[in-house]
């Protein structure tokens, strides 16, 4: 059956291996544009954002939650984040919620979403099992209050409920954000517990419980606390340290903590342990990010792959068996070489790091942004986007790691010369009619005015195949 799409362009897709150019494969089918910012949806709402920032599947549906950092508003005026909902693969985007409080000057009080994700419960409380077990959607903002605040919505209601998990003072250039959730079965307790990366504050955790509004009773305080962990020789992070991910690896909860990570002792006490710092972090505003289990590829069981942001930008394996550190990709060597030209500040793997599976098997997928330095020579054919603070690499590329830890690079071509900067999010189709489909999203607006700049591809699993 033929598939309806609101926006679609053909788009040229190429592929780097290692420095070496492959032609692009005319046989592959062409990425359409899925969301492009600036209409309406059908019920006249604004489709709008700088930034795609991530995405999420949901009850059968595909989620995303855009914002408007450096934003120049149009016609349309000022708006606020929001939630957008991709009913099925012929239908568009629409509007599910807009986060629409306003600061006294008129000023959107929410303008980003900082992070959205799935999480399910197969208990309460107590440990005792759910009749059924309840997912929800939870999301959180940059919001200009300080306060910080997990929106959910339960699908029974489809309706959107904060719950404010802390409220500190917000600084010119810094406000205090959720970047991550996870969910882990504690195996002490035996209950389900929901966890909120919050920045400045730590890792708060909750438990399901229907009662309350919007069915999450959190923790008053945070099960790790943050602010007494020191930046001292970590360049960029100005005692501002950001909790950018989760990953559970063989039953156990780690999180990622700017240069270090983290391990949750399970319990009616829980406590969290340093497993590991960066050895050489370089300059780097994050640390690390896109925390993900693998399987261990040298023995039995999981090891935890994380990429490293900044000017020592790589991705790196840890094995929290043993405290050894394998370096799998150098990204400023491999881009370079890819490019034929030098690369400065990286950023991969921006929320996480999206497992699909492919002819080969399982991939990760992992999206870029690469800066490019003033007196490097430009790349030949490349698009380069200008924002006075450096000069990016604007194609939209993203690695293809397979399971052997090979990499391959790809391109997301942009339609009629746009800019695409960065993937930030990718996720696999959830509908059954298009389970062969990938999304990828994103935009990063780097400190430079912009106006409806936010964009969704979507394209053909089969598009990863052949990726040596």
């Amino acid at each position: 059956m033929a598939r309806k799409s609101h926006y679609r362009f053909s788009l040229a897709l190429g592929a780097v291996v290692a420095g070496t150019a492959l032609a692009a494969q005319s046989a592959e089918p062409p990425y359409e544009v899925s969301y492009a910012a600036g209409p309406s949806d059908a019920s006249g709402r604004f489709l709008g954002g700088t930034e795609l920032r991530v995405l999420t599947a949901h009850a059968g549906r595909l989620y995303a939650g855009n914002g408007y950092w450096e934003d120049r508003p149009g016609p349309e005026g000022p708006q606020g984040a929001a939630i957008l909902v991709l009913d099925s693969p012929g239908a568009r985007w629409r509007v599910e919620h807009v986060f629409d409080e306003r600061m006294p000057a008129g000023r959107a009080r929410d303008f980003a979403v900082s992070a959205l994700n799935d999480i399910g419960f197969a208990t309460d409380g107590n440990g005792a099992r759910l009749p059924r077990p309840v997912t929800l959607l939870l999301a959180s903002t940059w919001d200009l209050t300080g306060a910080t605040r997990v929106f959910s919505r339960p699908e029974a209601s489809g309706s959107w409920t904060a719950a404010t998990l802390a409220e500190d003072r917000p600084a010119p250039d810094f406000l205090p954000q959720i970047r991550s959730f996870a969910a882990h079965h504690d195996r002490q307790t035996g209950v389900d517990r929901v966890f909120a990366g919050n920045s400045p504050r730590g890792v708060f955790s909750g438990i399901y419980e229907p009662r309350v509004a919007g069915a999450i009773r959190w923790d008053a305080a945070p099960e790790l606390a943050i602010g007494q962990i020191s930046t001292d020789g970590f360049s960029g992070l100005k005692d501002r340290l950001r909790v950018s991910s989760f990953a559970e690896c063989n039953g156990n909860l780690y999180t990622a903590v700017g240069q270090q990570i983290y391990q949750r002792t399970d319990g009616a006490a829980p406590t969290w342990r340093l497993v590991y710092t960066n050895p050489r972090p370089g300059h780097s505003e994050s640390g690390l990010r896109g925390l993900t289990a693998i399987p261990n590829p040298a023995g039995p069981g999981e090891v935890l792959l994380a990429a490293v942001e900044g000017d020592a930008a790589r991705i790196l394996r840890f094995d929290p068996a043993t405290g050894s550190e394998t370096p799998e990709l150098d990204l400023r060597d491999f881009l370079g070489a890819a490019w034929r030209t030098q690369i400065g500040y990286v950023i991969a793997a921006y929320n996480d790091m999206a497992r699909v599976r492919d002819a080969t098997g399982d991939v990760l997928l992992i999206g870029l942004e690469a800066f490019i330095p003033p007196r490097a020579p430009t790349p030949e054919g490349h698009m380069i986007v200008d924002t006075g603070h450096g000069r990016l690499e604007g194609g939209g590329w993203y690695l293809v790691r397979h399971r052997d830890g090979r990499y391959g690079l790809r391109q997301v071509a942009s339609p009629g010369g746009r800019p695409l900067v960065a993937i930030r999010a990718i996720a696999a189709s959830p509908f059954a009619s298009d389970g062969n489909a990938l999304y990828f999203a994103g935009y990063d607006a780097n400190k430079a005015p912009v106006h409806n700049t936010a964009w969704i591809m979507r394209a053909d699993k089969s598009s990863l195949s052949g990726v040596p």
